[in-house]
Formats: structure tokens, C-alpha cells, sequence
């Protein structure tokens, strides 16, 4: 049954109308199809249909999309009145929604529909269920192709290589690991994004109670974005980072004057997140005054003060 369910759920949303027809007969046949839904108010289905057809039409012809969009959120409330899912009206329609809204080039709207869909059809069929996985792996390769921040499609991607892992080995996608490229070129956008993001960003650490800009460490330095500058560290030895702690790091005041540190001042440096907690009343994460935080300057600042920084350590 649940394979039947997710057949349909996967499906695009189907429309009466043919591709071989002419505009005119498409038009007739989805206002045959609206009569029926006008007659039958409180079949879900029929207003489905309706919205379908009429979204099947809504090309070639004026005005249709939002008689469509009408009858969707017809069928949206009579599947939401459902006190038990006995089909798969909620997230077929919540898909049809998505798809009109996408052919009306409404990506936030589009977007908004297409995860709810998900989200019924997660309802519907469970977490580990695989059509949910390969629902869920869908809809966030596709958000990630359209939606401007990559982070909203990679989240479903990630989870639906992580519940693949996790579910019951009878309910997995068998040859998921075929398709380990596409969360690897998600992946890949998502740093890219990130990279970008932290372009302009610098740490602010303290030594001996003082605060500072920090413009270089044994692995980066300021003029490359503030992306995968732990990594190279993580990936060492306990005995490799213990020997090289404190090594070439330069500082910067609020002044703009930097400052190369020895080994042993560059130990002083306290990278550190320390813990912290939630304030619900002023709906602020309150942590300790020494923590360590971004920083994010000005592109004309900081291209001014990656070109000092350069003059500064290329002196003599």
C-alpha cells in the first residue's frame, strides 16, 4: 500500500487534458472537468482535477492560473479536514500548488509548497520510509537548482542521505551510495556558498583581556575567504598541532595596526566558544565576553586592509 501511496505522491500532478488536442479542446475538456468539481463540492479529488486541468490549459489561455490556484486550496482544505490520511490528496495537492506557482514564476511560493508536500508525505509514509528518502533527496536537489540560498535544498539532501543510513535495512534505497555524487556536488555548492559568504570575515580573539582582529594563522590569512580555515589543522596529530601551536600568527587592533606574534604569544590566543545559553526574554544567545566570534568588515575595508596586510608582511 505504501509503495501504491508514494507512486502517487512522486507523481507530477496529471491533468484530463492531451498534448495532441488543440487549445480549444483542452479548454473544453477542463471546463467539463471544473462542472464536476462545481458539482461535487466536498470531493477533494474532483477539485484537484480541476486545478490540475486548469493548470494543464493555463498557458495558452488568460486568467487560468488563479482559477487553478482556487480550486487547489479547495482541495487543500477538504484534505486538511481529514481526520486520518486515507490518500494522498494532501501532498499531491500541496505538489499541484507547487507546480503552478512555479510555472507563474513565483519561486518563493513555489519553493514553500514543494517542501509542505514533503512534509505530508513524510506524515503519511514515515521518516525511513525509501520513498520518503528519495521524495526528500528530490525536493532538495531541485530547491537547490532554484532557490538562491543553497542552504534551504542541501538541508534535504543531507537528511535524506542520513536517513538512509539510519532506517531499517528492509526500508532503505539499496544503491543509494550510486548516487553519493549528487551529495557531493551539493555539498561542494553549499561550501561554495558558504566561502562566499565569509568572504569579507575575520575572527575576533582575545589576548591577555584584549580583543583583536585576526588576519593570519599557520593556514590562512586574510585575502581568502574565512572557509575551511580549521580543517587543515583538525586533520593533524594531537602531537603535530601541540608542537605548532602559537606559530605565525599576525593580529590586527581596532586601529588597524598589526602585530606578528611570537610562538609563545601566539599561545596566549584564546580561540575558544565557550558554552552558553538562551535568554527566551530578549530572544538572545548570551555567551561569555572572551568568546570567539565573526567579524564581517566592509568589501572596501577589508580589500584596504588585505592590501596593508600584504605591504606589512612583505617588509623587510
Amino acid at each position: 500500500m505504501k509503495k501504491l501511496l508514494m507512486a502517487a505522491i512522486l507523481c507530477c500532478a496529471t491533468t484530463v487534458v492531451n498534448a495532441q488536442n488543440t487549445v480549444e479542446e483542452n479548454v473544453k475538456i477542463a471546463e467539463q472537468t471544473v462542472k464536476l468539481a462545481e458539482a461535487n463540492p466536498t470531493d477533494g479529488q474532483k477539485q484537484y482535477a480541476a486545478a490540475a486541468a486548469l493548470m494543464g490549459v493555463a498557458v495558452n489561455t488568460d486568467g487560468q492560473y488563479d482559477r487553478a490556484i482556487s480550486y487547489a486550496h479547495k482541495a487543500l482544505e477538504i484534505a486538511k479536514a481529514q481526520k486520518e490520511r486515507k490518500d494522498t490528496l494532501l501532498a499531491n495537492t500541496y505538489s499541484l500548488l507547487s507546480n503552478i506557482y512555479m510555472l507563474q514564476g513565483s519561486v518563493d511560493n513555489a519553493c514553500d509548497f514543494m517542501e509542505l508536500s514533503v512534509d505530508a508525505a513524510e506524515e503519511q509514509l514515515g521518516r525511513y520510509d525509501a520513498g520518503t528518502i528519495y521524495n526528500r533527496l528530490k525536493t532538495g536537489l531541485t530547491l537547490i537548482s532554484i532557490y538562491p540560498d543553497t542552504r534551504r535544498g542541501f538541508l534535504h539532501v543531507m537528511q535524506a542521505f542520513y536517513d538512509n543510513d539510519k532506517a531499517p535495512i528492509n526500508n532503505r534505497i539499496k544503491n543509494m551510495d550510486q548516487f553519493t555524487i549528487r551529495f557531493n556536488l551539493a555539498m561542494e555548492q553549499m561550501l561554495t556558498a558558504y566561502a562566499n559568504g565569509n568572504r569579507y570575515a575575520l575572527p575576533v580573539v582575545t589576548m591577555d583581556g584584549e580583543k583583536y582582529y585576526m588576519v593570519q594563522t599557520r593556514d590562512w590569512h586574510i585575502g581568502q575567504p574565512l572557509a575551511n580555515w580549521l580543517s587543515p589543522n583538525m586533520l593533524r596529530s594531537q602531537e603535530e598541532r601541540e608542537a605548532h601551536k602559537g606559530e605565525n600568527i599576525v593580529l590586527m587592533n581596532d586601529k588597524g595596526e598589526f602585530r606578528r606574534l611570537s610562538k609563545e604569544e601566539g599561545q596566549k590566543v584564546a580561540l575558544e566558544t565557550p558554552s552558553f545559553m538562551f535568554n527566551a526574554t530578549s530572544r538572545e544567545i548570551v555567551t561569555a565576553p572572551n568568546a570567539t566570534y565573526l567579524w564581517y568588515l566592509q568589501p572596501q575595508i577589508y580589500n584596504d586592509t588585505v592590501k596593508r596586510f600584504e605591504e606589512f608582511i612583505n617588509k623587510k
